[in-house]
Protein backbone atom coordinates (compact mmCIF):
# COMPACT_ATOMS: atom_id res chain seq x y z
CA UNK A 1 0.00 0.00 0.00
CA UNK A 2 1.31 3.24 -0.67
CA UNK A 3 0.97 4.66 2.83
CA UNK A 4 2.97 2.06 3.93
CA UNK A 5 6.27 3.56 1.88
CA UNK A 6 7.92 6.39 2.69
CA UNK A 7 8.60 8.70 -0.46
CA UNK A 8 11.27 11.74 -0.65
CA UNK A 9 13.08 13.41 -3.30
CA UNK A 10 16.60 15.15 -3.80
CA UNK A 11 19.60 16.22 -6.25
CA UNK A 12 22.42 15.25 -6.63
CA UNK A 13 23.46 19.08 -6.81
CA UNK A 14 26.92 19.69 -8.69
CA UNK A 15 28.86 23.09 -9.41
CA UNK A 16 32.08 23.93 -11.82
CA UNK A 17 35.06 24.00 -10.16
CA UNK A 18 38.46 24.95 -11.82
CA UNK A 19 38.67 22.66 -13.83
CA UNK A 20 36.24 19.77 -12.46
CA UNK A 21 32.85 19.11 -10.49
CA UNK A 22 31.97 20.02 -6.49
CA UNK A 23 29.04 18.39 -5.29
CA UNK A 24 27.36 19.41 -2.16
CA UNK A 25 26.76 17.70 0.94
CA UNK A 26 24.60 18.54 3.99
CA UNK A 27 25.65 16.97 7.30
CA UNK A 28 22.41 16.24 8.98
CA UNK A 29 22.23 18.05 12.41
CA UNK A 30 20.33 14.94 14.18
CA UNK A 31 22.18 11.63 12.97
CA UNK A 32 25.41 13.59 11.36
CA UNK A 33 25.48 11.77 8.19
CA UNK A 34 26.49 13.54 5.51
CA UNK A 35 23.82 13.26 2.31
CA UNK A 36 22.49 15.24 -0.71
CA UNK A 37 19.40 18.07 -0.69
CA UNK A 38 16.40 15.61 -0.16
CA UNK A 39 13.09 15.50 1.83
CA UNK A 40 9.48 14.40 1.82
CA UNK A 41 6.90 14.68 -0.58
CA UNK A 42 4.28 17.78 -0.09
CA UNK A 43 0.40 16.33 -0.98
CA UNK A 44 0.15 16.49 -4.75
CA UNK A 45 3.74 17.63 -5.36
CA UNK A 46 5.66 15.26 -8.07
CA UNK A 47 9.58 14.28 -6.92
CA UNK A 48 11.28 17.08 -8.91
CA UNK A 49 9.01 19.59 -7.51
CA UNK A 50 9.94 18.29 -4.40
CA UNK A 51 13.41 17.65 -4.94
CA UNK A 52 13.34 21.26 -6.16
CA UNK A 53 12.00 22.75 -2.80
CA UNK A 54 13.48 20.81 -0.58
CA UNK A 55 16.97 21.73 -1.84
CA UNK A 56 16.00 25.62 -2.16
CA UNK A 57 14.65 25.48 2.05
CA UNK A 58 17.61 23.41 2.85
CA UNK A 59 20.16 25.40 0.83
CA UNK A 60 18.84 28.76 -0.26
CA UNK A 61 19.52 27.47 -3.85
CA UNK A 62 17.04 27.56 -6.18
CA UNK A 63 18.33 27.83 -9.38
CA UNK A 64 19.13 24.41 -10.87
CA UNK A 65 19.77 22.85 -13.98
CA UNK A 66 18.29 19.03 -14.22
CA UNK A 67 20.62 17.11 -16.16
CA UNK A 68 18.94 13.63 -16.57
CA UNK A 69 16.36 11.09 -15.34
CA UNK A 70 15.65 10.40 -11.58
CA UNK A 71 17.77 7.71 -9.75
CA UNK A 72 15.73 5.24 -7.47
CA UNK A 73 17.02 4.48 -4.28
CA UNK A 74 14.88 1.54 -1.73
CA UNK A 75 15.81 0.73 1.61
CA UNK A 76 14.09 -0.23 4.64
CA UNK A 77 13.71 2.62 7.89
CA UNK A 78 14.79 1.49 11.13
CA UNK A 79 11.47 1.34 11.43
CA UNK A 80 10.95 -1.16 9.05
CA UNK A 81 9.07 1.36 6.96
CA UNK A 82 9.98 0.93 3.30
CA UNK A 83 11.59 4.09 1.85
CA UNK A 84 12.40 5.62 -1.75
CA UNK A 85 14.29 8.01 -2.81
CA UNK A 86 14.30 9.83 -6.23
CA UNK A 87 17.31 11.43 -6.84
CA UNK A 88 18.21 14.09 -9.43
CA UNK A 89 21.11 14.48 -10.91
CA UNK A 90 20.96 18.48 -11.48
CA UNK A 91 23.76 21.22 -11.47
CA UNK A 92 23.93 25.14 -10.83
CA UNK A 93 26.41 27.60 -10.90
CA UNK A 94 25.67 29.10 -7.23
CA UNK A 95 28.37 28.34 -4.65
CA UNK A 96 26.63 30.32 -1.57
CA UNK A 97 24.87 27.75 0.87
CA UNK A 98 22.07 28.87 3.38
CA UNK A 99 21.91 26.51 5.54
CA UNK A 100 18.84 25.17 6.78
CA UNK A 101 18.24 24.61 10.82
CA UNK A 102 18.09 20.65 9.81
CA UNK A 103 21.61 21.02 8.79
CA UNK A 104 24.81 21.92 10.99
CA UNK A 105 27.55 21.76 7.96
CA UNK A 106 27.54 21.81 4.30
CA UNK A 107 30.68 21.16 2.01
CA UNK A 108 31.41 21.08 -1.84
CA UNK A 109 33.24 18.19 -2.87
CA UNK A 110 35.21 16.05 -5.27
CA UNK A 111 33.80 12.84 -6.83
CA UNK A 112 36.20 11.21 -4.39
CA UNK A 113 35.61 13.20 -1.54
CA UNK A 114 32.25 12.46 -2.05
CA UNK A 115 32.57 9.06 -2.15
CA UNK A 116 34.20 9.01 0.83
CA UNK A 117 31.68 11.12 2.67
CA UNK A 118 28.82 8.92 2.03
CA UNK A 119 27.83 6.80 4.89
CA UNK A 120 26.03 3.91 3.16
CA UNK A 121 26.88 1.66 0.38
CA UNK A 122 23.54 1.99 -1.28
CA UNK A 123 23.97 5.86 -1.99
CA UNK A 124 27.52 5.20 -2.96
CA UNK A 125 26.42 2.81 -6.10
CA UNK A 126 23.87 5.97 -6.72
CA UNK A 127 26.03 8.23 -6.97
CA UNK A 128 28.61 6.62 -8.71
CA UNK A 129 25.73 5.85 -11.38
CA UNK A 130 24.61 8.88 -11.65
CA UNK A 131 27.92 10.52 -12.35
CA UNK A 132 29.81 7.76 -14.06
CA UNK A 133 32.63 5.27 -13.79
CA UNK A 134 35.01 7.76 -15.49
CA UNK A 135 34.23 10.46 -12.82
CA UNK A 136 34.27 7.69 -9.49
Amino acid sequence: MAHDRSIAAGLVLRRPAGSGWRWLLLRGRGHGEWGFPKGHLDPGETPWQAALRECAEETGIATVVAEGRDWELHYLLPSGRAKTVHYFPARTRSEAVILSEEHSEFRWVDAKGTLALLPHDNIRVLFRAVIGSDQA
